[in-house]
């Protein structure tokens, strides 16, 4: 017999509890003997959850059973913003609630596009929805320590992997790994179709699907970016880091349907659909490559190097066994602080720095001019260390002595392009056709470009000299490379000390 959404089991009363505040509001239909056959074997009763960004949320039971798991509750320990917190003091959240957030707004996404077609239209099911809740749920289970710090910096410089090429290993594939072994390890039992369907979701593969893949759009979505993940980070990372954001996201989640197989947004709120990339751009630009943050993120990067090396892999290597990655977290860097293993020393100096706030220091940036930057070509710490000229120091700057950030900003397309383009809509007045509108209908006041590019340099010596030289070369290099200085401070300006 086939169990639609509606059939749910879960308790009605406490169901909409979880919407509250939300549109649009979910309400769960009674239960039925089918449902009830559907779930036998699980615990009796779900738990409600009290969420400063969402209110109250519920889980049913067999949520729970995956929440009260070692592998779920190891996400309590990894910061959601990495080396952000060590900036923005009130982000000290984990991606323990960002995933039950995400969890939470799946659920609200499927009853809202549920509810806006025809009755049984989409033809959803129980087993539908159990789906998309359990891959929210677990979409981040294989972040390891500092999140993409982890993915982005220290993995390439352990193991070699070329930047050009595909990496070997990704945080997708490990939650994939690491949700398969949650089931077994703790004997939770799900249909393998269940389970095949839960992994599909997390890693975006729709290579096997025939027929709803419009779901595939709710969690990770690869067509255009708007998922509820963003939607969650967005709003609890804003929230946490006290920065307001112009999107409002409720609004998106209640104006959408699904068309042609695809989730499109009423042509009213395409305005909003470019607020919600405009406010990602800023919170990347204002709070996840913030300056200090990313200078707390190398020394972190460096640190982790240096135990590494001393543990013979054993950081680096975890990746390769979910029995191994499930000890690798934040708390890594207490281990290093505290061991008193003499290999360790260089690491542990490099955690007490960051204790006491004595951060690789920023020296300055440019902004890649506009023409510059679809072909815009990375800049290494040697590229800056040849241009440095005379200094004060002894043999010169080296480029260990230095760090080069080559930041690039966008709107979460590849290249440079508007990701709106492949955004489908629908007007009121038809609601059953899916198209697109181009930019230049919907406001002559949105941007031209969707990429940003700065060149920044850090030096990982704090003494004046040092800081001096590497500003002096920085400036050299943009008179070289550019033609004149870009950089909005000049050296002249200056001024430096180890205080600051």
């Amino acid at each position: 017999m086939e169990l639609r959404a509606e059939d749910d089991d879960d308790d009605p009363f406490i169901a909409q509890l979880s919407q509250i505040a939300h549109e649009p509001r979910v309400h769960v239909g009674e239960e039925n003997a089918a449902a009830t056959a559907y779930c036998a074997g699980r615990r009796s009763r779900g738990k409600t959850f009290n969420d400063p960004v969402h209110g109250h949320m519920y889980f049913n039971p067999k949520l729970c059973d995956v929440i009260d798991t070692p592998q779920m509750q190891r996400l309590r320990e990894l910061k959601q913003l990495g080396t952000s917190y060590y900036v923005f003091p009130g982000a000290g959240h984990n991606r323990f609630e960002h995933s039950l957030g995400t969890c939470h707004l799946a659920n609200t996404v499927f009853e809202s596009i549920k509810r806006s077609a025809p009755r049984h239209g989409l033809g959803l099911t129980v087993e539908d929805k159990l789906c998309v809740q359990l891959a929210g749920l677990c979409h981040d289970m294989g972040h390891g320590p500092f999140s993409h710090v982890f993915d982005n910096e220290f993995l390439p410089l352990r193991h070699g992997w070329d930047p050009k090429v595909v990496a070997p290993w990704n945080h997708e594939r490990m939650g994939v790994d690491m949700f398969s072994w949650c089931l077994d390890d703790n004997h939770i039992d799900l249909e393998p179709q269940v389970v095949r369907r839960v992994c599909d979701f997390i890693t975006s593969n729709e290579e096997g699907a025939k027929e709803k893949r419009f779901l595939f759009d709710i969690i990770a979505n690869k067509q255009n970016g708007i998922d509820v993940d963003k939607f969650e980070y967005l709003l609890r990372d804003s929230y946490q880091a006290g920065v307001r954001m112009s999107v409002d996201t409720m609004r998106l989640t209640s104006h959408m349907k699904v068309i042609d197989d695809r989730i499109c947004f009423k042509s009213s709120e395409a305005n909003n659909v470019y607020a919600l990339f405009h406010s990602r751009a800023s919170m990347h630009q204002s709070v996840y490559t913030h300056k200090k943050a990313k200078a707390v993120e190398y020394m972190v990067v460096d640190a982790l190097v240096e135990a590494d090396i001393a543990w013979n892999g054993r950081i680096s290597n975890s990746i390769w066994s979910v029995e191994d990655f499930i000890a690798m977290d934040d708390t890594l860097l207490k281990q290093i602080e505290f061991c008193d293993d003499p290999a360790l020393a260089k690491a542990r100096d490099i955690v007490r720095r960051i204790r006491r706030r004595e951060l690789y220091r920023f020296v300055n940036e440019y902004t890649v001019p506009e023409d510059q930057v679809v072909d815009f070509k990375p800049v290494e710490a040697k590229d800056i260390t040849s241009c440095q000229g005379t200094n004060n120091i002894p043999g010169g700057l080296k480029p260990d002595d230095i760090i080069v950030q080559c930041l690039k900003i966008d709107y979460g397309q590849k290249g440079h392009k508007d990701p709106v383009e492949n955004v489908r809509f629908f007007h009121y007045w038809d609601d059953e056709t899916s198209c697109s509108i181009a930019k230049e209908q919907i406001s002559s006041l949105l941007p031209r470009n969707f990429v940003h590019r700065v060149v920044r340099v850090f030096s990982r010596r704090r003494e004046p000299e040092y800081i001096e030289a590497t500003a002096q070369a920085f400036s050299n290099f943009q008179r070289r490379q550019l033609g004149k200085e870009a950089q909005i401070t000049p050296v002249k300006r200056q001024r430096f000390s180890n205080d600051s």
